[in-house]
């Protein structure tokens, strides 16, 4: 049994689909009862637990051999791991995949970089098996401006410089090897996409692809932080996003990692392609 917490989420919901696909026992965590329905229809068990309820976590963990843990970005992040991590002890599971962030180690200097580290360092502490997947920013979250690109030919940059972004397909893929196959333990997959691109090579892509004009807007770190505010994502958070995108114009952020296709044995997936199949949302 292999349970698959955030199984709703940008992840986790692939994630369930190709442990599903491979043959494995899933039980797919959400915190959503409404979502259970159409869990249960992917052919998995679907149970749902809160990160601040330790029962209902031991529940999920229970009779499962290997678990995906992965939790949204907010400031409970370190406890909500550190209570599913606590869970997977205590009702015997034998090996966490850990999704964290490219960069997390006990050296980070950015927020994010430390809060993942510390999650790492409680679960090697744990004595469980471990593998840490480390991703870069989703292709996913160009979805979040869909509408904006569509109605307005803008893509809003916040980053200032190039990054490798990663489908979040390919980190699901990833993470159901670590899963499934064996030599997985005690490594730290840093997961990429095969190039980086700028916010305005972004923009030509979307314009080549859509066959309309898409231009690419910077927004200064005051901008992106009230955007991401007003979003919902708490102030603290959402600064230490800004600070991510801080080191993306020295080129900190575009750094290429060869892991999809070492562990796959394929290319990751390209952002062309990705823009390509996603092709509707961009078009009003």
């Amino acid at each position: 049994m292999i349970t698959v917490f955030g199984a709703t989420g940008t992840t986790g919901a692939p994630l369930v689909d190709t442990l599903l696909t491979k043959g494995a026992k899933v039980r797919a965590v959400t915190s959503d009862p409404a979502k259970l329905d159409g869990l249960k229809a992917k052919g998995c068990e679907a149970v749902t637990a809160s990160f601040d309820d330790q029962s209902a976590l031991e529940q999920a963990c229970s009779g499962a051999d290997r678990i995906y843990l992965v939790t949204p970005a907010h400031l409970d992040m370190r406890q909500w791991k550190a209570n599913a991590i606590a869970a997977a002890k205590k009702t015997g599971v034998q090996h966490v995949v850990l999704a964290t962030g490219l960069g997390a180690s006990p050296k980070a200097g950015l927020t994010f970089g430390k809060w993942h580290s510390e999650s790492q360092e409680l679960l090697k502490e744990s004595g469980l098996d471990w593998t840490f997947v480390q991703p870069t920013y989703f292709m996913q979250n160009l979805l979040w401006q869909a509408d904006s690109i569509a109605k307005d030919g803008v893509y809003y940059d916040d980053m200032g410089g190039p990054v490798s972004w990663i489908d979040a397909r390919d980190i699901a893929d990833v993470a159901a090897e670590a899963l499934t196959g064996s030599g997985h333990a005690g490594k730290g997959y840093g997961v990429t996409g095969p190039e980086a691109l700028t916010g305005e090579e972004i923009a030509a892509v979307l314009s080549e692809e859509t066959g309309r004009a898409v231009t690419c807007v910077h927004l200064s770190a005051d901008e992106a932080k009230a955007a991401m505010i007003s979003g919902g994502m708490q102030s603290e958070v959402a600064a230490a996003m800004v600070e991510l995108a801080s080191i993306a114009p020295k080129g900190y952020l575009g750094g290429i990692e060869t892991t999809v296709s070492d562990v796959l044995g394929r290319p990751a997936r390209r952002f062309r392609d990705f823009v390509v199949e996603n092709r509707d949302a961009f078009v009003q």
